[in-house]
């Protein structure tokens, strides 16, 4: 299997695993597509698998290894939460945030009726200070999340509210890639959202019910696999928070999460769950040509704040449908 390979761990984590060659023209895609499923064990155990120093040059080189690691399935960015731009071929930004901020931990469209198995980053411009893109490990944060909260999250659900502005943020047609309003309705029937209404102003606010944990469906280990936290209003940073409070009101919020009887997520319970995700959580530094494969389902990511130039590219692959698994 090796063929001259180093697996390594970083000092202080299980994850992600460090693969190197001391050639960097050694043809890391060749030998992915022909240890395909020694990748998926390797993932199984550690959730993610970092290809260092490898000569990994452009866009069409990282979507080779994308194809040859899994399987080429690619998950298109629909219901698109943040501003990303199109790069090339199946490849994009990550997400575009001021760069003194946070992104906080989040497994990729875990709101969805869809997401990826698999996430892709290729590291185009290594950050010089920060930028970070940090892991939790959500089969641990399961099990670390107090009984009694967990237990109110699997027996209510948790509810997504989104509405749509014609002044910020993502506009709805570009985030759904629709044209029409007849389109809209038809996407929200085919995506399990059961309730959307048309605002006075033509946008949509769209609420349906989620599961908050599913089992992986191949590792069969139960994972907190959601937005739940991301999305909430007391995850907001306390500027931001008093801002859109002060100028739209809770009803009025871009994103906000609730129990699935639509009762508010105490913030003391969104405070122990942040608390958790850093608590299970590990930082490496980037370095340039790096491409870390992600389960998306074993491992949630965000990002640090950084200084200077950022480049960081995401494909994404492996199609996972929310009635296929099995959730809590």
């Amino acid at each position: 299997m090796s063929e001259g390979l180093k697996f390594g761990m970083m000092e202080g984590s299980y994850f992600p695993l460090v693969v190197t060659h001391e050639d960097p023209s050694f043809d890391i895609a060749h030998w992915a597509q022909q240890n395909r499923s020694e990748i998926r064990e390797l993932l199984n155990k550690h959730g993610a698998v970092l290809f260092r120093g490898f000569d990994i040059k452009d866009i069409a080189e990282f979507e080779r290894l994308a194809v040859a690691s899994t399987n080429g399935d690619w998950v298109p960015y629909l219901e698109a939460t943040s501003p990303r731009d199109h790069v090339q071929s199946r490849t994009s930004t990550s997400t575009r945030y001021q760069n003194d901020r946070t992104i906080f931990f989040h497994n990729e469209k875990s709101y969805s009726g869809e997401w990826p198995y698999n996430l892709f980053f290729y590291c185009d411009v290594e950050p010089k200070v920060g930028g970070e893109t940090p892991l939790s490990d959500c089969r641990q944060l399961y099990l670390d999340i107090p009984e009694d909260i967990r237990e109110k999250f699997e027996r209510k659900k948790l509810k997504y509210v989104r509405r749509f502005s014609n002044n910020m943020g993502i506009p709805w047609k570009q985030a759904f890639n629709v044209e029409t309003r007849a389109e809209m309705e038809q996407f929200c029937r085919d995506n399990y959202i059961n309730d959307l209404q048309w605002a006075d102003d033509g946008t949509p606010i769209l609420s349906y019910v989620r599961n908050t944990a599913i089992d992986h469906p191949l590792t069969g280990e139960r994972v907190w696999f959601n937005h739940g936290t991301f999305f909430n209003v007391h995850s907001l940073e306390p500027e931001l928070k008093e801002f859109f409070l002060e100028t739209v009101g809770q009803d009025g919020l871009p994103y906000n999460t609730y129990y699935g009887d639509g009762e508010e997520i105490e913030e003391e319970v969104v405070q122990v769950l942040r608390y958790l995700y850093e608590k299970n959580s590990f930082s490496f530094k980037w370095r340039q040509r790096d491409v870390i494969l992600i389960d998306n389902m074993l491992l949630s990511h965000g990002r640090r704040p950084f200084e200077g130039e950022r480049s960081i590219l995401v494909t994404m692959t492996g199609r996972v449908d929310y009635t296929e698994v099995n959730s809590i």
